[in-house]
C-alpha cells in the first residue's frame, strides 16, 4: 500500500467517525426536545384538565420525577392512564439519602425485592425450596 491509499482509509474512517458523531448529537438534542415538549404539555394539559393529583404519571413529571434513563413523558404522550410511581416513597429516599431520582428508584426496588424475599443484588429468590436452572 501507498502513503495515498493510507491517507484514503483514514479520511474514509474519520468521515463514518464524524458522521456518526453528528448523529450521536441530534439524537441527544431529540430526546432534550421531547422531554421539554412534553413537560410543556403536561403543564397545559393539567391547567385545561384542572388535574393536580400527584399520583398519575403527570403529576410525577411535574414533580420532577423523570430522567434520561427512566423517561415518563412517552407515557405521557400515550395517555397512560395508570396510578404512576410510587412518589411519595421516591421522593422520602431522595430526601433522607440525598441521592438522584434513579438512585432512589434502584433503593425502593431493592428494598421492595427484599421484602418479597429475592436477593436484590442477583434477582434470585432467596427461598430455599425455590428450584432454579442455570445454563
Amino acid at each position: 500500500m501507498t502513503m495515498v491509499d493510507y491517507l484514503f482509509w483514514a479520511f474514509v474512517g474519520l468521515t463514518i467517525l464524524g458522521i456518526c458523531y453528528i448523529i450521536g448529537l441530534f439524537e441527544g438534542r431529540r430526546s432534550q426536545l421531547s422531554m421539554r415538549l412534553a413537560r410543556l404539555r403536561a403543564r397545559g394539559q393539567a391547567v385545561l384538565d384542572g388535574t393536580t393529583s400527584n399520583s398519575s404519571f403527570l403529576g410525577d413529571y411535574r414533580a420532577g420525577l423523570s430522567s434520561q434513563n427512566f423517561d415518563i413523558s412517552i407515557n405521557i404522550d400515550d395517555g397512560d392512564a395508570r396510578p404512576g410511581l410510587d412518589s411519595e416513597e421516591v421522593r422520602r429516599i431522595m430526601e433522607e439519602h440525598g441521592v438522584s431520582f434513579d438512585k432512589a428508584r434502584l433503593m425502593r426496588q431493592q428494598r421492595v425485592m427484599g421484602r418479597n424475599n429475592i436477593d436484590p443484588e442477583t434477582g434470585m429468590p432467596m427461598d430455599p425450596k425455590a428450584v432454579t436452572f442455570s445454563r
